[in-house]
């Protein structure tokens, strides 16, 4: 099992829920637990998800971008008629193809 550093989570939790209160404090303590929990738990997806990142490869990475730009792709075709997709489109195909080059 992959071992994290703990002071760096919470430090980073303390960080968010500065961040989300900066002005005001929850109510009562167990508003204040309940608001610092989520916070917490936002820290350690944070940490995961970095290090889920940093152990993806290269084709992986440009398999996930080729992915990104599809969807991007289907929301420029879903867009109303009256508005231009010509530039967005093709832009968005040269990407896809030069990835898919790459990977």
């Amino acid at each position: 099992m992959q071992k994290f550093d703990k002071g760096a989570v919470m430090r980073m939790a303390w960080a968010i829920y500065r961040k989300r209160w900066v002005g005001a404090r929850p109510a009562n303590e167990a508003a204040r637990r309940k608001s610092f929990g989520q916070c917490l738990k936002s820290a350690w997806m944070t940490v995961k998800y970095q290090a889920a990142e940093a152990v993806k490869t290269v084709q992986q990475r440009a398999a996930d971008r080729i992915q990104e730009l599809t969807a991007e792709l289907m929301r420029v075709d879903a867009r109303p008629w009256r508005v231009g997709i010509g530039t967005d489109r093709a832009e968005i195909l040269t990407q896809i193809a030069f990835m898919e080059r790459s990977a």
